[in-house]
């Protein structure tokens, strides 16, 4: 038979097959082809010596590009290396198949040379093979990759990856042994045991030494750590004491004691704020006034944790406590423990101005030893209290109903009349500036509050400031430098306060009028007394003065007419004393005082000149 009459035959069209396929089928040549038959058995197919001879056999046979997976027979060891075929089985394929041509009009029947007939009706289309990848080769549904070289990657094993970063490098790293046959396809990283967690779980080095432990605080969490547990448990064991109803006053006073000494720290008093444990400590104190050695240590307490601009907050509790502790102004209890206690108390603030001094903090702490009470240092601390406290209404209005002011209006009297006997007047005047203080910043804007201070005890408080106005002038010639600074500071003061009684309250302007040589000492204070002793304090007194001037003549004429038939002292720096009238007096003052205001404007000017060329 020709080749033209073979180019029918589906079957005499060699079939391309891959390199290992062809491999494959050599070595199985026995068992996939059929016997073959000389081209003189078949009738149709003449020999001739011009055409090849034909041998009649069953087609190669190449393996189906899908078979059953998981099948064991149909799988090769992965340590196999691929079979190299010569160029030239290539090239005599090719030449066969270029050769070679289907006639779709021939047919082919069945007969004994021949073991296959070809239907034309019975012809299917085949699927397109899907292409491959380069080095995968498609063996009965497992791929197979022809060994490769290892490369050697050099991967970090000790860095710190989030969990999605190691799922993307899990992925990578199997994706990457995937091409790799000689590799295991489980991954080699140790298996993270099911009880351990994301922030627990420690990975392995890189060069095996130890392991590395997640959320490790710093060295400053550690310690703020430390001191918070240390803070509360001394807070607890010290509030356990003094709230046992078995102990005795002298326990609960040495636990007051160790808790002002817990009290120096500004760390521990940030903590007692930040836990809100102010309210626990005054409900530890009530029974505090039963005894004056507690009530000091308890003093004590109350004015360290007012100490700080950021205060305690003040309820009615904390209020009815200041108030008690207010009036316990002597040791009339065990005599015997006084120093001991006293001495206790004087080294707790001694540590306390040591720490703010190292702290860079200037502290203003006047007090002596022997003045230490609970009515002094509840003094102190009400000052603060009421400092921070200017724009609550209720406090300023809990400070009358419980007869806070009412006790410092009493002091007021009593140590004016201390100074104006020519007593010891250092500790006085002391007193007399932390009281100025107290009622300062309860009036103002409180007119319940003013009118109180005006009318309590039939004008007591104005009285006692007019009484300490008249010993200022009186005195001021004779005293030290020192001393003079402790008189005007104490004098603008009183000033400020005065200003607040006498804001827009009529009746209070007239009550001032009326006392005897009030209004020529105001003016004087104004005109002599400010330009000649002030220095620091001129410029507060001068301006206090004249606004509470204002207040005087502005609600009431009969101020008026006494100020101007007035004759004051007069002294203008760099002048000598004279005296003028009032109303000289004051606008000489103003020339003098607008002439300095220019001189300064045109030194400004200048400046400003001299920097812009």
């Amino acid at each position: 038979m020709s080749s033209d009459a073979n180019s029918d035959d589906p079957f005499s069209k060699p079939i391309v097959r891959k390199r290992f396929q062809a491999t494959l089928a050599q070595q199985g040549i026995e068992d996939d082809q059929l016997p073959s038959v000389r081209s003189s058995d078949s009738p149709d197919v003449p020999d001739t010596p011009d055409v090849p001879v034909n041998q009649l056999s069953s087609p190669p046979l190449s393996l189906p590009e899908t078979l059953s997976e998981g099948n064991a027979e149909t799988n090769l060891s992965d340590d196999s290396e691929p079979e190299m075929l010569s160029q030239s089985s290539t090239s005599s394929l090719n030449r066969r198949m270029e050769d070679s041509a289907i006639d779709p009009s021939r047919g082919t029947r069945k007969s004994q040379s021949r073991g296959f007939d070809y239907d034309p009706a019975g012809e299917r289309t085949t699927a397109p093979v899907q292409k491959k990848k380069k080095d995968e080769i498609d063996m009965g549904g497992a791929k197979f990759f022809p060994k490769q070289e290892k490369k050697h990657v050099y991967t970090h094993k000790w860095t710190t990856e989030e969990d999605d970063e190691d799922e993307k490098t899990i992925s990578s790293s199997s994706n990457r042994y995937s091409s790799r046959p000689n590799q295991p396809a489980v991954s080699a990283r140790p298996r993270q045991p099911v009880y351990a967690t994301t922030s627990t779980y420690s990975k392995p080095l890189a060069s095996g030494y130890g392991s590395r432990v997640r959320h490790i605080k710093e060295a400053n969490e550690l310690r703020e750590s430390g001191e918070y547990d240390d803070f509360k448990q001394d807070l607890v064991y010290i509030l356990s004491s003094l709230q046992s109803s078995d102990a005795s006053m002298k326990v609960k006073c040495l636990s007051a004691i160790s808790l002002a000494k817990k009290c120096v720290s500004p760390d521990f008093r940030q903590f007692i704020k930040s836990e809100n444990m102010t309210k626990s400590i005054v409900k530890a104190l009530m029974d505090s006034p039963e005894d004056d050695l507690f009530a000091l240590a308890a003093s004590t307490v109350l004015y360290l944790l007012t100490r700080d601009f950021n205060s305690i907050k003040i309820d009615f509790p904390s209020l009815r406590l200041v108030s008690q502790l207010l009036r316990i102004e002597k040791f009339e209890q065990r005599p015997e423990d006084k120093d001991k206690v006293v001495n206790m108390v004087w080294e707790v603030f001694n540590s306390y101005i040591e720490k703010q001094e190292v702290g860079g903090q200037k502290v203003s702490f006047d007090m002596r030893k022997e003045s230490l009470t609970p009515s002094s240092l509840i003094i102190e601390a009400l000052v603060f209290i009421c400092s921070r406290s200017v724009n609550d209404d209720n406090l300023k209005s809990e400070l009358l109903n419980l007869g806070i002011l009412q006790f410092v209006v009493a002091k007021i009297e009593t140590n004016v009349n201390l100074i104006a006997d020519n007593a010891d007047d250092t500790y006085s005047i002391l007193i007399l500036n932390r009281c100025f203080r107290i009622l300062e910043s309860s009036s103002v804007f409180h007119k319940k509050n003013q009118a109180f201070l005006i009318s309590h005890r039939s004008n007591i408080l104005i009285s006692s400031l007019a009484k300490f106005l008249q010993v200022i002038l009186d005195r001021v010639h004779q005293l030290a430098e020192e001393e003079v600074k402790k008189y005007i500071s104490c004098l603008a003061l009183m000033c400020r306060l005065l200003i607040n009684i006498s804001h827009d309250n009529e009746l209070c302007c007239s009550k001032l009028g009326q006392i005897e040589g009030f209004l020529p000492n105001a003016i004087t204070t104004f005109t002599y007394l400010a330009p000649k002793f002030g220095k620091e304090n001129s410029y507060d007194i001068n301006v206090m003065m004249t606004s509470l001037l204002t207040n005087l003549v502005e609600r009431c004429n009969a101020n008026r007419k006494v100020l101007i038939a007035q004759t004051v002292k007069m002294v203008i720096p760099g002048h000598d004393v004279e005296e003028v009238p009032a109303l000289e007096a004051i606008t000489r003052l103003f020339v003098y005082h607008e002439s300095q205001a220019q001189i300064v404007d045109a030194d400004l000017d200048r400046e400003l000149a001299f920097d812009v060329c």
